[in-house]
């Protein structure tokens, strides 16, 4: 069983992101397709817009953690 079948990509997201921390970057890249982001993820530096019409964004990792732990703590609560 895939796991990033099972929650839409979020682990392999908050793992970056872990690891971006740690290293200490200031920044992740992330695509958002067709440019549509989720709901309330945090905004960032808009860096390109490729050719299948993919946003890419740099945005900070414990941003986007704050975002994953809101999103997640709903759900199971």
């Amino acid at each position: 069983m895939n796991a990033e079948s099972d929650d839409g990509g979020m682990a392999a997201l908050v793992i970056r992101c872990a690891y971006a921390v740690l290293a200490g970057h200031a920044s992740i890249t992330v695509s958002a397709i067709g440019g549509k982001k989720p709901a309330g993820f945090p905004r960032g530096e808009l860096l390109s817009v490729g050719t299948n019409g993919a946003h890419n964004y740099a945005v900070h990792p414990i941003k986007v953690l704050a975002w994953a732990h809101a999103r997640t703590s709903k759900a199971a609560g």
